[in-house]
Formats: structure tokens, C-alpha cells, sequence
């Protein structure tokens, strides 16, 4: 099993959740170090021909915060901040293309990390514009920050089996406690998703 979350939807997303609390005073980066870095990116089949650098790490943090915000724009339907998509146009510029190999046809190994990032840019402008196969949503859990590919409509969380189950506990122990206990249009999801901000 990884240790690093997935399941929403595209690897670019994926990304996004490697910042664990990103809105309380706490966080944990969970690809901090080259080697969580390398590990993220082979389990996502990115992982570079090259060595992976501590400015590597620096970079991937800088462009998964310009992702994220991106994706808050979009969602929360806002103009993107200029300097975000100039940053996104930077990773763009770092695609050495894409090549297959072998009679499977997989895409060949990233050269180095500009590569990776570039192809989860690639993606990200699919979801980002619009023409991906889903709609952006952000978890409907107070208490997490994930922002996933709704592909059917009615999802709600990233992940059904933590951030679904937890809302659904704290809305039967609301329900529970008598409605002293629950605050005004409280359903176990936020009121806006990303108010956590």
C-alpha cells in the first residue's frame, strides 16, 4: 500500500494532497525529502531518468501550491491569479515530449523532474480548462483540503472510506445529541467547500 493519498482522479490532483493540513497551523509535506519526492513521483509512473535534487523538491512544493490555487479559482469560478499561470506556462516549458516505448506503448520515463512536472501541468490544463473528463469539487469534509475529479456528479469527498465515512459520523452523533448540539444548516459537509482557507 503507498503511503501517499490517491484517488482523486488524476495524478496532478494527487499531487495537491501531498501537503497534509494544508488549512490548519499544522501541515506535513509528505514528498519533503528527494527520496519521499522520487517515491511520489514512481508511484504516480513519473519518476525521472535523473537524480532528484533538493531544488527539485523546491520546485514541486512551489508548483503544487500554484496548482492548488489554480484549482480554487476554478472552482470558487474566480480569475486566476496572473502570476499562477504565467508560473503554470514555466512548467509547461519544461515538456521534453512525449514519447512511448516498447510494444505496450508506455509513455517513456520523465528525463528529469521539469519533465514530470510538465506532464502533471499537461493534465492539469485539461481539468483546469474544462475539458477533462469530470468536474473539479473540493471535499465535502470540513477537515480536509482535498480537491478531486467528480466524473458522476453526486460526489461528495475525495475519499468515500476516510473523509466520507468521518462526515457521516459527525452527522449521526449530531443527530444524536439533540438539535442543541447541531449548528444552524449543519449536514456534515461545509457550507462552502473551501472556506477552510
Amino acid at each position: 500500500m503507498s503511503p501517499f493519498r490517491s484517488g482523486n482522479g488524476a495524478a496532478w490532483l494527487d499531487l495537491l494532497s501531498t501537503l497534509e493540513g494544508r488549512y490548519r497551523a499544522q501541515q506535513f509535506n509528505t514528498i519533503g525529502t528527494t527520496g519521499q519526492l522520487r517515491a511520489w513521483l514512481r508511484a504516480n509512473d513519473l519518476e525521472p531518468r535523473a537524480a532528484v535534487t533538493v531544488a527539485d523538491v523546491e520546485r514541486v512544493a512551489e508548483a503544487r501550491e500554484c496548482l492548488h490555487r489554480l484549482a480554487v479559482a476554478r472552482i470558487e469560478d474566480c480569475t486566476p491569479a496572473a502570476a499562477d499561470v504565467r508560473l503554470l506556462n514555466r512548467l509547461l516549458d519544461g515538456d521534453q515530449g512525449l514519447r512511448v516505448t516498447g510494444p505496450d506503448l508506455r509513455p517513456r520515463r520523465p528525463v528529469n523532474v521539469d519533465d514530470a512536472l510538465a506532464r502533471l501541468a499537461r493534465q492539469a490544463v485539461v481539468d483546469l480548462s474544462g475539458h477533462g473528463a469530470g468536474t473539479l469539487r473540493a471535499c465535502g469534509d470540513d477537515t480536509c483540503s482535498s480537491i478531486f475529479l467528480d466524473t458522476t456528479g453526486r460526489r461528495r469527498w475525495c475519499t468515500d472510506l476516510s473523509c466520507g465515512n468521518r462526515a457521516r459520523v459527525r452527522a449521526h452523533r449530531r443527530r444524536e445529541s439533540g438539535p442543541a448540539a447541531q449548528a444552524p444548516g449543519s449536514r456534515g459537509t461545509s457550507s462552502s467547500p473551501l472556506r477552510r482557507r
